[in-house]
């Protein structure tokens, strides 16, 4: 099992020269303040663990993370690993060591929750060193990374101090598991790679950064990471002469801050020469590394290697580093919602008055697992701002459908993104927008478990009184009645295999509730016959529109037909057409055109109304405009592209019949 670490070490001791640990005046072990990045030194239980090992040919003593179980070592707390510039603020947290395939669960997590892809960069430790105790760490990041399934080399570099086990990646062992992730060979600031060492090699890091050290290098790797001073050289100053360089920031140390910057090299040409590309480490903003050629601005120094040409680096400030390639290679475009992850349900008002929007993804900065609903007002065409939250019960779900109940209660489809036997979670929940908690959050209420469906009369005849819907794409719920919805599944042909083994047909199904819904009257089936449904609707015609019908009438009256102007849901002068007050209205709205024949007659008839509205048919009995027929009424019906009017009251709907033939611009 690969864990995270900075080295080997969980903590460092010092060391007397003789190569015994050293201890202070109470016989403890004398603490390495600028290794050590656990509480382990705290932990008298591990005490015994304590030891001197020889690692890379030199001895170090500390806790080392092979002679712990995982069990140990998550008991251990993160620490800072170097407190003297960066506090100890955090180390009370108990943030643990994470496995790597942690750290991938964390990244699928998050790209989940954001939509963004985020790659990772592991660094094989001291890989010779683990060998000599009989761990081959090369074998174990491949295994877990196939077995992690993250393995898109786009996404993935590997890299190493040492070059053998490199070259057993390159050539073996991700040819055997069927992967190619480009590896990175790194550069120390000096000395040899270990296995050299090992092998009586005695190239060094600098002959490897040679023309034909990179050469060698590009047969195995596709970049470098080459530290800092490797690309721009650091020398000290002595200004004042007397020998000893000067403390420039003066901390009262020598670092790499009190350094200033040579002539750069040509590591960078010369490796992109070699077809490599170059990554240095490690940027960092505290002036005890920053050298004082960049005059106390780290962006500075980053501005320096962008322009050498450098194709990625390491940096300790993520927000520096964003900031530098913002500024200095080219503006990215930064997405607060990820791809695919915009608008999935839209629900709209009883009255058609306004939709609600929501999102599949959470937005970046938002609540784990949290979609925006938003308001927006269909009249005036734009948004009202955002209602309210919906939580789903995992990151990993998503929405299908979001359907009116009635003015504040919806329906949702929430399902997991699993199939046939694998499915787990499929779920119509109610919500309520006119409850919203202190975060933001709308209330929300278990309405059917779609893999848990009752069925007592066996309907599909499988033989069980259950019935499940184990799809992935589950896309619709439509409120039927009060005590019925309708759910579908979109089988996304050939890829919907919820029954199996052969692909799923799109399934329909009406699902009896066990507690009634508050049905608004205007939805449901029931809703389908009220005004709205026997509109004419010209708004997607310019100008004036030609209209062509054929009228038939048997009645005694002389009744005549008249038109006025609604919006989408009928209304006249904001009344609906089961609202007081809507016949005044509708008289004082008529418009001028009006259509009457002779009893027992049918003839063609041709008028214009003028496109880009909707028009609602008026009768006017015996043509007395005090007594009318309006889509508020049953005296009027429709049947696909034929009104039927009724001017009493034997229901024989004959009294005036119009069939629409046409409808054309151009007039």
């Amino acid at each position: 099992m690969l864990i995270a670490r900075h080295e080997p070490m969980l903590g460092v001791v010092a060391l007397n020269p003789d190569g015994t640990i050293q201890l202070d005046a109470s016989g403890n072990p004398v603490l390495n303040t600028t290794d050590t990045s656990t509480d382990v030194y705290l932990r008298p239980e591990f005490a015994d663990r304590l030891t001197v090992k020889n690692l890379d040919g030199v001895l170090r003593g500390g806790w080392f993370a092979e002679d712990f179980t995982l069990a140990e070592v998550k008991q251990l707390n993160a620490i800072e690993r170097i407190p003297a510039l960066r506090g100890t603020e955090f180390d009370n947290d108990g943030l643990k060591v994470p496995t790597l395939a942690e750290v991938i669960d964390l990244v699928q997590e998050v790209e989940a929750e954001t939509g963004r892809q985020i790659g990772i960069y592991p660094e094989t430790k001291h890989p010779t060193f683990f060998e000599q105790q009989g761990y081959n760490t090369s074998e174990i990041l491949v295994e877990t990374l196939v077995a992690e399934g993250f393995t898109d080399p786009s996404r993935i570099y590997i890299q190493s101090f040492e070059v053998a086990n490199l070259k057993a990646l390159n050539d073996t062992l991700m040819s055997a598991a069927g992967i190619d992730i480009p590896l990175v060979q790194l550069f120390g600031g000096g000395g040899q790679p270990y296995d050299f060492v090992v092998a009586g090699d005695a190239r060094t890091y600098t002959d490897l950064s040679t023309p034909a050290g990179l050469a060698e290098v590009a047969t195995y790797a596709e970049g470098i990471g080459s530290n800092k001073q490797r690309i721009v050289p650091l020398t000290t100053v002595d200004a004042d002469g007397n020998g000893q360089p000067d403390d420039l920031n003066g901390d009262g140390a020598i670092s790499d801050g009190d350094r200033v910057t040579g002539t750069p090299t040509t590591l960078i040409a010369d490796a992109h020469d070699a077809g490599l590309l170059v990554h240095l480490y490690t940027l960092r903003n505290e002036s005890f590394f920053l050298p004082d050629s960049y005059e106390g601005d780290p962006i500075n120094e980053y501005k320096q290697f962008i322009e050498l040409g450098v194709d990625g680096f390491f940096t300790d400030f993520p927000g520096t580093g964003f900031t530098a390639r913002s500024t200095f290679i080219e503006e990215p475009a930064v997405a607060n919602l990820g791809g695919s992850r915009g608008f999935e349900g839209m629900a709209f008002s009883p009255d058609r008055a306004t939709l609600y929007p929501m999102l599949e993804g959470t937005v970046v900065g938002d609540p784990a697992g949290s979609l925006r609903i938003y308001e927006f007002d269909v009249a005036s065409a734009a948004y009202e701002g955002l209602v309210g939250l919906y939580q789903m019960e995992s990151v990993a779900n998503a929405i299908g459908d979001f359907t009116p109940i009635n003015d504040s209660e919806f329906l949702v489809i929430e399902r997991d993104n699993n199939q046939g036997e694998a499915a787990e979670f499929k779920k119509i929940f109610k919500v309520d927008l006119s409850q919203v908690d202190s975060e933001g959050f709308v209330a929300k209420t278990e309405v059917v478990d779609l893999l848990n469906i009752s069925d007592p009369n066996d309907l599909n005849g499988d033989g069980s009184t259950s019935f499940d819907f184990p799809f992935v794409t589950i896309e619709d719920v439509l409120v039927i009645d009060a005590d019925t919805i309708l759910v579908a599944n979109d089988n996304n042909y050939p890829f919907s295999l919820g029954r199996g083994p052969d692909i799923d047909n799109n399934e329909i199904i009406e699902i009896q509730l066990d507690q009634p819904l508050n049905l608004d009257a205007r939805l449901g089936v029931a809703g389908l016959s009220g005004g709205a449904a026997k509109l004419v609707d010209l708004t997607g015609f310019d100008g004036d529109v030609a209209v062509d019908v054929t009228v038939s009438r048997e009645a005694t009256f002389d009744n005549v037909l008249r038109f006025y102007e609604t919006d989408a849901q009928g209304r006249v002068n904001g009344l609906l057409a089961e609202d007081a007050g809507y016949e005044t209205a509708v008289a004082a709205s008529l418009l001028d055109t009006e259509l009457t024949i002779d009893n027992l007659v049918t003839t063609d008839v041709s008028f214009t109304l003028p496109g880009g509205a909707y028009y609602a048919p008026v009768l006017l009995v015996n043509g007395n405009v005090d007594y009318l027929a309006t889509i508020g009424e049953a005296r009027i019906q429709r049947s696909g592209n034929v009104w039927s009017f009724e001017d009493s009251f034997d229901n024989d709907f004959n009294d005036l019949v119009v069939t629409l033939n046409s409808a054309e611009t151009g007039v």
